[in-house]
């Protein structure tokens, strides 16, 4: 019983664990660029990605993609999460507002982290099939 309870225990710090990083690297970086945005179109994408992120908080997909990514720098989950979103890279520089080799320096580094670097696998593809 004290084992079970126990596991119990460490299940539900995990779970706060993982919502905790989810929202730090998924929803508070859109949130600062939000307060910082000077143009509603600017604010109508950054809206719509926070919406998109926050229900892959709450579906089964979220305690995937923080153990997935732990190796992933913050910047690198907001760019795997747009790839995944299907955004190209012109979007991906405007949404982050990094520049256009900065976005294919982050690619390349998800790209070597998931172990594909010199596979010819769509990265979106090996991103969306982390969710199953």
């Amino acid at each position: 019983m004290k084992v079970l309870l126990k596991q119990r225990e460490q299940d539900h710090k995990d779970f706060e664990n993982n919502m905790l990083s989810n929202i730090k690297y998924l929803i508070m970086p859109y949130l600062e660029k939000l307060k910082r945005g000077r143009d509603m179109s600017d604010e109508l994408v950054n809206l719509s990605v926070i919406e998109s992120n926050l229900k892959d908080i709450i579906s089964p997909f979220a305690s995937k993609l923080s153990f997935q990514y732990l190796d992933f720098t913050p910047k690198e989950i907001m760019v795997a999460d747009l790839i995944k979103d299907g955004k190209q890279d012109k979007d991906i520089m405007e949404i982050l507002n990094i520049s256009l080799d900065t976005v294919k320096a982050h690619r390349k580094n998800i790209r070597k982290k998931l172990g594909i670097n010199n596979a010819k696998i769509n990265l979106r593809t090996k991103l969306l099939s982390l969710a199953k």
